[in-house]
């Protein structure tokens, strides 16, 4: 049956690939056609024995942030195996960031997920081992890979229930698949439960947490910048509020409440999550009566009390000079963006009841007390109610930091389950 399910996905795509053609052609964007033909080569695996290092470890990301975040893993697998690494994404930006890396030695877009496409790149670069990074799931990738014998391991694997429901819907596809990967490392136990559900047998199932916290830097880059800065505005005895990655909403709460901050001696510095909205920023912050300014117009007067971070790069040196954090996309409905990043830091974390995308660190931060959760209601008093207890913040900060090392380490668990693999089939 799950062959089956699988020749039928291989007849429908090129009604389905013939469709998206049409698509372009006749749509406002066909323009984009321009780059796509150049794309072919790599879309339809037409590269030529000799383009592709053969014999090497095989690593597929979505696109930037996983290539970012396995940049440590590669380079240990790498080391480990004695191969060369090649890289395939399903994004042009994602093929760009792994073609900054040294340690790969080939950065591709990834074979549109059609068996002779897949077959023929497997052929033509025959890897030692494939690497599937996150929730990177083609089936027929999988299965070229398998039927030439290339081990298939899922790293950093993670799953949402709502597709775990979608699979088991053609669950016999999956089982087929999934019953000969190699090996699962998975972010948690529910991703775990959710992949042996599918059909992934659980004792080639390591649960190793997620690797993305191993990139968490407490050294940030532009510290020298920020402390000059915060020289520059004369806030040097003063506590400071970084609002990181916020949205509209969160921009308006924090404008409401910026005066009566002010007049407890708190600035507040804010980064907005999308700089393209910088002249609805500024139209903001001037209809508001607080002096203000803007980093990326480098003029900072004295009585300045709200600084816009309009300017990428210096959100994590920001949080280094923080008395206290909140993380946006929390309160806006949005899942949150990353609670750890001024964790790491020894900075207090507040955020609102959406954080759907970081739900493992948000309740760790709430139980350890590095975190506290607010609301359009409370974050004005409790930000002053914080503030007033320079003893209790530091405390909770200290346990903010240590909750965010403790998700620190998944890259050398992965490791430890890769090598544990390769011991058992030696």
């Amino acid at each position: 049956m799950g062959k089956f399910l699988l020749l039928l996905t291989n007849l429908a795509f090129p009604f389905a690939a013939l469709g998206v053609l049409l698509g372009f052609v006749f749509s406002a964007r066909r323009r984009v056609l321009k780059t796509l033909w150049q794309e072919l080569q790599e879309r339809f695996a037409l590269e030529k024995q000799g383009e592709v290092p053969q014999g090497a470890l095989w690593i597929h990301c979505a696109s930037v942030g996983e290539v970012k975040s396995v940049q440590t893993l590669i380079k240990q697998l790498k080391s480990f195996y004695q191969k060369e690494v090649i890289v395939t994404t399903s994004t042009v930006a994602g093929r760009a960031e792994a073609a900054k890396n040294a340690d790969i030695k080939k950065a591709l877009l990834a074979p549109l997920d059609f068996y002779p496409f897949s077959r023929r790149f497997v052929h033509v670069a025959a890897p030692h081992r494939l690497f599937v990074v996150e929730r990177e799931i083609w089936p027929n990738m999988l299965y070229a890979a398998q039927k030439a014998g290339v081990p298939v391991m899922l790293v950093n694997a993670r799953i949402s229930q709502k597709s775990t429901r979608a699979y088991l819907w053609v669950k016999p596809l999956f089982n087929m698949l999934f019953k000969q990967i190699a090996l699962g490392a998975m972010q948690d136990e529910d991703a775990a439960k959710r992949y042996a559900s599918l059909g992934l047998a659980r004792e080639n199932i390591a649960v190793c947490g997620n690797v993305k916290y191993d990139t968490l830097n407490d050294r940030p880059a532009k510290l020298k910048e920020v402390n000059a800065l915060i020289k520059k505005l004369g806030w040097q005895d003063n506590l400071i509020l970084v609002c990181g990655s916020t949205h509209p909403v969160e921009e308006e709460l924090i404008l409401k409440a910026a005066p009566v901050w002010a007049d407890a001696g708190i600035k507040v510095i804010f980064a907005p999550r999308h700089l393209e909205r910088k002249e609805e920023i500024k139209a903001n912050l001037q209809h508001q009566k607080l002096p203000f300014a803007l980093l990326s117009e480098k003029k900072f007067p004295k009585n300045t009390v709200l600084l816009c971070a309009d300017t990428m790069g210096f959100l994590q040196s920001l949080y280094a000079c923080a008395a206290l954090s909140f993380v946006g996309g929390s309160i806006a409905p949005r899942g949150a963006h990353n609670l750890l990043e001024p964790a790491i830091l020894g900075k207090t974390v507040l955020f609102g009841k959406s954080f759907y995308n970081t739900p493992d660190t948000a309740h760790a931060l709430l139980a350890s007390g590095g975190g506290v959760l607010v609301d359009a209601t409370n974050l004005k008093a409790t930000v002053l109610r914080l503030c007033k207890d320079s003893a209790g913040l530091e405390n909770m900060a200290a346990k903010a930091r240590q909750t965010a090392l403790s998700f620190k380490g998944a890259t050398q668990n992965i490791m430890g389950a890769v090598k544990d693999y390769e011991r058992k089939t030696t």
